[in-house]
């Protein structure tokens, strides 16, 4: 998955019902096959911290700060530019 699709999932599960919190619980549930991962893989699987640091550090008022633009089509364009940027360094 590149980090651009990760940072779309992790948007996109964030404002569903289900939540970053549910979607934990329910990788976590297959306990048999979460048991066999690689610890490398069993990383990958923890996304719930990754994704409540990215969206509260890279919100609304950073881009507002950093870039001094309203909401609109650009500045959508650079929130997403600035998270996928942000995951790529975590």
């Amino acid at each position: 998955m590149t980090d651009s699709k990760k940072v779309e999932f992790i948007e996109r599960v964030s404002k569903s019902i289900l939540g970053l919190e549910g979607l934990q619980i329910v990788v976590y549930c297959d306990r048999n096959r979460f048991k066999n991962l690689s610890k490398e893989e069993k990383k990958q699987c923890t996304f719930l911290e990754l994704g409540k640091k990215m969206l509260s550090q890279i919100d609304g008022k950073y881009i507002k700060e950093k870039y001094n633009i309203k909401n609109g089509t650009e500045f959508g364009n650079k929130l997403h530019e600035e998270r996928v940027k942000w995951i790529k360094e975590n």
